[in-house]
């Protein structure tokens, strides 16, 4: 009995993310009103010197020339308390299967998580074509 205690103990403590920052946060987010029907999985977890590890997923994803013309990429970008705005990623879409994958690192602890759709990958500030927008609090 003492043998199966320990063991639940060990397995609660490893999945709780103790010791680690807290372990990851989760959200499922659903797309703006630029496009209702996209769906993200975002996934924010602690990792080494205190940076945060963001995985992104999303499906369902109208292509960036039916959001808006002249349009022809996705950009990931964070805005920190206080107002500043970066691009961390462009994202990976695959328009076939209306799919997309990104991941990035941020030491930002408390940010808003925007995808945009942009004229190119390679913009410095966030166009009003969002399509997805999520608050994140580690």
């Amino acid at each position: 009995m003492r043998t199966l205690l320990a063991l639940t103990f060990a397995v609660a403590l490893a999945t709780s993310g103790a010791g680690c920052g807290g372990g990851a946060h989760q959200y499922d987010v659903r797309g703006t009103q630029r496009d209702p029907g996209a769906d993200a999985h975002v996934q924010v977890e602690t990792i080494e010197g205190g940076n945060h590890l963001i995985t992104i997923s999303v499906r369902n994803l109208t292509p960036p020339e039916r959001l808006g013309s002249g349009n022809t990429a996705f950009v990931v970008w964070i805005r920190q308390e206080g107002g500043a705005t970066s691009m961390i990623s462009a994202l990976a879409y695959q328009p076939d299967q209306r799919t997309g994958r990104a991941t990035a690192t941020t030491p930002a602890a408390h940010f808003t998580l925007m995808i945009t759709a942009e004229r190119s990958a390679q913009v410095a500030q966030p166009s009003d074509f969002v399509v997805f927008q999520q608050n994140v609090t580690m």
